[in-house]
Parts: C-alpha cells; sequence; structure tokens
C-alpha cells in the first residue's frame, strides 16, 4: 500500500526519494520556530530501543536529511503528521 501526503508547505519544503531499501528525505525548515517539531520526531525515534530506524543529518540554512529505514517509513510520516508538517496522510 503506497502513502500520499500533504505538505504543510508554510512550514517546510520537503522532497522524498528511495535510497537503497530505504527512504531518504531532504528538509528545509521554513523559519527557525520550526526546529522544535523537527526535534520531537527526532526525540520520538531516539527514545525507542532501534538504533538503526532513522538517521539525522543536520545541515546550514535550518536543511535536514533524514534516512528511513523502510520498515519505519509510515512511522516517520505519522510523526511528521503529528507535529503537523503533514497536513493530510492517506494510504491508496
Amino acid at each position: 500500500m503506497k502513502v500520499k501526503y500533504k505538505l504543510n508547505e508554510k512550514l517546510i519544503e520537503l522532497t522524498e526519494k528511495k535510497n537503497g531499501d530505504d527512504y531518504e528525505f531532504s528538509i528545509t525548515l521554513l523559519s527557525k520556530e520550526q526546529k522544535k517539531g523537527l526535534e520531537k520526531v527526532r526525540e520520538y525515534f531516539d527514545n525507542n530501543k532501534v538504533l538503526t530506524d532513522i538517521h539525522f543529518y543536520i545541515h546550514a540554512n535550518n536543511r535536514y536529511q533524514i534516512i528511513v529505514r523502510n520498515d519505519y517509513y509510515n512511522e516517520f510520516l505519522i510523526q511528521l503528521f503529528k507535529e503537523q508538517f503533514l497536513l493530510e496522510l492517506k494510504w491508496v
């Protein structure tokens, strides 16, 4: 089942591509105030016992590269939705 989502374009720019078996997200926060929300997403995954679920790479200018293991793809999108970076999630 494929997931479609709608970005909150007031908060972030996001691109997604397949990276081997994983997914790679490039996220740019459109304001520094949004950093807390993305930190909550990272904290959610840091607090579980799986070390290889996602990898965060922080770049300059509020840019992030996030590698998400295939089996955590849906959970990652749900966390983005909870922080209102996504306005809509739909499984089709």
